[in-house]
């Protein structure tokens, strides 16, 4: 319904949702991708969410807005950049550091303690299997 389409590009919690999960994402990527370049986690970010993008429901990812978010991770120690020369460019490429891990997984074990109490399967269950 076009109606209830537009509703949901106008209220804006998908992209909420979304952004509120984006660093844990970006760490996943980075440790099941990695070593890999900001265009390229932008681009795996991007694909994930491909379905939102192409329903008009979120944006594409651009690395004018991951770039900083990765200098913020990096930054509080998360990940770790090394400048590469790749066909004569400087190219920075990300790795997962221990500390990045150690809270990718901490957050997954919260989760996973969630999607196990008796409240949480009931959300997950419904929310997993709509």
């Amino acid at each position: 319904n076009s109606e209830y389409s537009e509703f949901i590009k106008k209220d804006k919690i998908v992209k909420h949702t979304v952004n509120g999960i984006s660093r844990f994402l970006i760490l996943w990527i980075i440790k099941h991708y990695g070593p890999i370049h900001g265009y390229n986690i932008s681009k795996e970010f991007s694909d994930i969410f491909e379905i939102l993008i192409i329903s008009g429901n979120l944006k594409k990812s651009n690395p004018s807005k991951m770039y900083p978010i990765l200098k913020d991770m990096e930054d509080n120690s998360l990940i770790a950049g090394e400048d590469v020369f790749k066909d004569n460019k400087k190219v920075k490429f990300y790795e997962i550091t221990e500390y990045g891990e150690f809270l990718l997984d901490h957050v997954c074990k919260n989760f996973n303690d969630i999607r196990k109490s008796p409240k949480g399967s009931l959300f997950f269950d419904d929310f997993l299997n709509l």
